[in-house]
């Protein structure tokens, strides 16, 4: 484990496989919401022999926690973008870098793209870019744990629930500025995103394709890794 003092967080992030960046473009693998890089513990193994990774928590997520205990909290997908961009290309050095997302991951990765000419490639796994892209069950599940949070005074788990239900507000056109290869991953019986959501993120980005894993949820990296690695196998 490392951490980098980035925009007022102490970020922690770790490295795992191959670890020469200059001969093999390394992967930055982005966690969900409430989550940590935990989430690809069974992941990262299947593919450490042959492919370097960046692993990250975000911000107010994980082991990443605010310099300043006492600040205003400051949470959105844009800030978490700019905290990985810094960390990927000012902190680390890398010249180039695919990033595979997941969930609130994946939004965050959709706003490195639109920010950096160094991401190459996207992999996004239950992404959505509007909040209107979660279905109902999930938004009314997000606003129980909102009311609790607030009721137990956590500020921060009040400020993640609120992210979901507040952002992202990327449009078509957002999309189309998109120059990467990208490929928008759904778990077939994903529970929080919409499917039709889903494929008109993949529709409109240029480079864009659809891929559904099959009898998978929303939580792909977790209960399906290995069908994972074989995809970034096959893309990366």
């Amino acid at each position: 484990m490392a951490k980098a003092i980035i925009n007022g967080q102490s970020i922690n992030y770790e490295t795992a496989g191959v670890s020469d960046f200059k001969l093999r473009t390394p992967a930055l693998l982005l966690h969900g919401n409430g989550e940590s890089m935990a989430v690809f513990s069974e992941f990262v193994p299947l593919l450490s022999s042959s492919r370097g990774f960046v692993l990250m928590d975000s911000r107010y997520q994980g082991a990443s926690q605010p310099i300043d205990e006492t600040a205003p909290i400051e949470l959105d997908y844009e800030l978490m973008a700019d905290d990985a961009i810094k960390l990927m290309e000012d902190r680390l050095g890398i010249a180039e870098y695919d990033i595979i997302g997941y969930s609130d991951g994946a939004i965050t990765a959709l706003y490195m793209a639109l920010k950096s000419i160094k991401v190459r490639k996207l992999i996004l796994i239950g992404v959505n870019s509007d909040p209107s892209g979660l279905k109902p069950k999930t938004v009314r599940a997000i606003k129980r744990e909102l009311r609790s949070c607030e009721k137990r005074r956590d500020k921060v788990g009040a400020a993640l629930m609120k992210l979901m239900l507040e952002e992202p507000h990327l449009s078509n056109s957002d999309m189309a500025s998109i120059i990467c290869e990208t490929t928008v991953v759904y778990g077939q019986k994903d529970e929080a995103i919409k499917r039709e959501h889903t494929v008109a993120i993949a529709d409109a980005i240029p480079r864009g394709s659809f891929v559904e894993i099959k009898n998978a949820g929303h939580d792909v990296p977790a209960t399906h890794p290995n069908e994972l690695a074989e995809l970034v196998r096959s893309l990366l």
